[in-house]
């Protein structure tokens, strides 16, 4: 199955922990890179999966140079490229070129005069420059594992990617500012491997200089989600989330005419939804309150304001919640008849039993992806129709559901009645306000009341609108459709593919297409995806469960990569009639009867549908990588098609999250096709 290796100059083979060490310097900069990135550069918020691609790209095509040039050059000098391009970027404004796609940019950045840029080339440049450090270490990692076994090494390669993720999340957890990471590694990395003084001195100094990134104009604070940042004003506390304004913090004791003047405004803004209470239960307002996206409190403040008696304020991001608990002069949280907590709000709205008058859905304008390997940002799961559904069947007799909303597309307005349409019917109401601060939309919906609907000739404008459901949870998105800035998006990276693949098939000695670890690097990235979002679903959009779910597909990967070397594990054929019938239960298994089973019976079923397909993906990948003669290419060639695999995961958008399953099902059929031819050439030579 293996065979005894020795260095590329004939000497003693390095000690393989060095294979871990590569990994996990490779997975920590990465994910380091992912939050650094989009928190600095305020567009790429939207594309952090773009950063995960170019790591795909450029370790791809260094393990595939390995053998033909040193390319330990490219990681001061990417470092270094990509400090400069964040620090430019920070004065940046990328505005919106894209149709049919709505950001959150409408704003400037926060001080100075805005440097107006596109996305696209924006985009581009941070992919490019992501993906240069890259070729460096892809070139180490593979120049490493060709000195021992092939399984050994990747058992090794999969350890310490699996060590990189445990301490990138122990990191999060401690608030760590993600630019720590690239001076640690560069650090270890010249302690290490670098013997030679002016190697040592470079990557010292590309590690450095990650320090400018440590300023900011700003109190800042490192969340799990973002980089946030705060000011204290005369009338209450900005709060900027990766660059953005986020939220401000309506100080209720503020004096003067300005601030009373503002406060009062404010208070019937908010105050729409209670106002409605009252008229419909004979001014009555209600007790029990439900806030969803309770940020630094502002909702708090009004509910309490409006006699409230218990108020559960949820809130997926703690640095803002503590934000809000210590510095929001109004001391909202410090109320006793208020109950903090931190957790992602569709997830709490499925698991909860309490019940409550009044629902309200704050501004829950998320300003990031779920994670880096999925096209769903943060709240998208809150704006559907089951999660709205989930919120009815809290309701107490007669209860109420409030939404606040900042709605800049016209097409927005649509998509929100039509979501909320298909969980209450017209039972709701819709009013613009004329004023863009903080929100320029409420919705008040009352699903157990007859009298109170929405206008007739409105409901039909809003019944041809698309709305957001579980499978398909684009909010964001005019309609099901993959948007002219992620195509254009596609042709450059594909483009890029195509070409290296052209010239690499030139240089490289190997024989053979190899497609097949193609297909299985482009299957196993959709499917990753696939799963996270499934299981943000089951479990919550937390980062915790996104560590959680990328550690257990690497744990599920090694114990597939032990099972092969030890000869246990299944045979090539029997691991694929086990990933098909895997992906097939996926597909058929219908979200909803998986969400209806109860705790913890749920978990472990939905651990277990994206465990088993994941582990015969990774039997099938160990039993072919151990008759590789040479890791480079086949390594190559497979990460490379894990970045295609991102690309891909784009079609959710234009056939839902379910068909996803579908598409896997064709390319691991591809993976075996040409596995298969590959073994009748290899037969007939």
């Amino acid at each position: 199955m293996t065979n005894d290796v020795v260095a590329l100059d004939g000497a003693k083979p390095e000690a393989p922990w060095r294979i871990a060490i590569v990994a996990g310097s490779v997975l920590l900069l990465e994910l380091a890179l992912i939050r650094q990135v989009p928190a600095e550069i305020r567009v790429i918020s939207y594309f952090t999966n773009l950063v995960l691609m170019a790591t795909f790209f450029g370790l791809g095509l260094g393990a595939m140079l390995a053998a033909r040039f040193r390319l330990a050059w490219t990681v001061p000098v990417g470092l270094l490229l990509l400090v400069g391009f964040i620090w430019y970027g920070r004065g940046l404004m990328i505005y919106e070129e894209a149709q049919g796609v709505h950001y959150w940019l409408q704003y400037t950045q926060m001080e100075g005069v805005a440097r107006k840029v596109p996305i696209f080339p924006a985009a581009i440049l941070a992919f490019v420059l992501s993906a240069l450090p890259f070729m460096g270490l892809g070139q180490a990692l593979v120049r490493v594992m060709d000195q021992h076994p092939r399984l050994v090494a990747y058992g090794w390669d999969i350890f310490g990617s699996l060590a990189g993720t445990i301490l990138f999340a122990a990191g999060s957890a401690l608030q760590l500012p993600p630019w720590v990471w690239p001076i640690v590694i560069m650090v270890v990395w010249t302690a290490v491997f670098e013997r030679k003084p002016l190697g040592i001195a470079a990557h010292l100094v590309a590690g450095a200089a990650f320090l400018v990134l440590a300023t900011s104009p700003l109190i800042s604070h490192w969340s799990p989600y973002y980089l946030v940042q705060h000011q204290k004003e005369d009338m209450g506390l900005r709060v900027f989330v990766n660059s953005s304004f986020h939220q401000f913090a309506i100080d209720w004791t503020a004096q003067g005419d300005a601030a009373k003047a503002m406060q009062d405004h404010m208070l019937q803004k908010f105050g729409r939804p209670y106002a409605t209470y009252r008229e419909l239960h004979n001014g009555k307002g209600p007790k029990r309150v439900l806030i969803l996206g309770a940020g630094t409190g502002n909702d708090v403040g009004v509910a309490l304001r409006e006699g409230a008696e218990e108020v559960v304020a949820v809130e997926i991001d703690p640095a803002i919640l503590e934000l809000g608990k210590t510095e929001n002069a109004a001391d909202p949280y410090g109320s006793p008849k208020v109950v903090a907590i931190n957790d992602d709000a569709r997830h709490y709205l499925r698991t909860s039993t309490r019940e409550f008058d009044l629902i309200v859905f704050g501004t829950l304008d998320s300003q990031t992806l779920l994670s880096g390997q999925a096209n769903l940002r943060l709240e998208n799961y809150v704006y559907t129709a089951e999660s709205f559904a989930d919120a009815g069947r809290l309701l107490a007799t007669d209860g109420m559901v409030g939404l606040y909303y900042s709605a800049f597309q016209d097409w927005l307005y649509p998509r929100l009645m039509s979501t909320l349409q298909t969980a209450y019917g017209d039972h709701c109401r819709l009013f613009v306000n004329p004023d863009h601060f903080l929100f320029n939309t409420t919705i008040t919906c009352a699903p157990g009341n007859e009298s109170y609907r929405e206008i007739a000739e409105l409901s039909p404008i809003w019944e041809k609108s698309t709305p957001s459901v579980d499978d398909w949870p684009y909010l964001y998105l005019e309609h099901p459709t993959i948007a002219p800035i992620y195509i254009k998006l596609f042709a450059v990276v594909g483009a890029l593919i195509f070409l290296a693949f052209l010239v690499l098939r030139r240089m490289h000695p190997v024989h053979g297409l190899h497609s097949n670890f193609l297909f299985l690097g482009l299957g196993f990235t959709l499917m990753e995806a696939a799963a996270i979002v499934r299981l943000a679903l089951v479990l919550g959009s937390t980062w915790t469960v996104n560590a959680l779910v990328f550690a257990s597909v690497l744990l599920t990967i090694f114990i597939a990569n032990l099972a092969v070397l030890k000869d246990r594990g299944p045979s090539l054929n029997v691991a694929w009639i086990g990933l098909g019938i895997a992906l097939a239960i996926n597909y058929w298994l219908p979200l909803q009867t998986l969400l209806e089973l109860a705790s913890p019976v749920r978990e472990i079923a939905a651990g277990c549908l994206i465990a088993a397909p994941v582990f015969f993906a990774a039997i099938c990948f160990s039993r072919l990588f151990a008759k590789e003669a040479q890791t480079g290419y086949a390594l190559g060639i497979n990460l490379v098609g894990a970045m295609a695999g991102g690309l891909l995961e784009y079609l959710s958008m234009l056939i839902g999250m379910r068909d996803v399953w579908l598409v896997a099902m064709t390319i691991y059929l591809l993976a075996w096709l040409s596995t298969q031819r590959a073994s009748r050439v290899q037969a007939t030579s």
